[in-house]
């Protein structure tokens, strides 16, 4: 079985470690909090959620890392994330 390496961006947001994977052979998109999945997408909705916040990037159906960073800062401040804070 054919397995590829995700494409992974992390950071420290409020004290946590925030994480956002995604998996270019399946499309799947997780945000992750500690070890607690935080939400989880699949094609297109994966790849909306990218486009979303990508902007000029040539991310095509395979982000980078700063790709996943800019998600990572958007999903943090959508509502119901109160737990989750940007740090300024």
């Amino acid at each position: 079985m054919f397995r590829s390496t995700p494409v992974i961006a992390s950071k420290t947001v409020g004290g946590e470690k925030i994480q956002a994977e995604f998996l270019c052979d399946t499309g799947r998109l997780r945000i992750i909090g500690g070890v607690t999945v935080r939400a989880e997408w699949f094609p297109p909705h994966s790849w909306f959620a990218i486009a979303s916040v990508a902007g000029y990037s040539r991310w095509g159906t395979r982000p980078d890392e700063t790709d996943l960073l800019r998600l990572i800062d958007n999903f943090v401040r959508l509502p119901g994330q109160s737990t989750l804070r940007a740090e300024s």
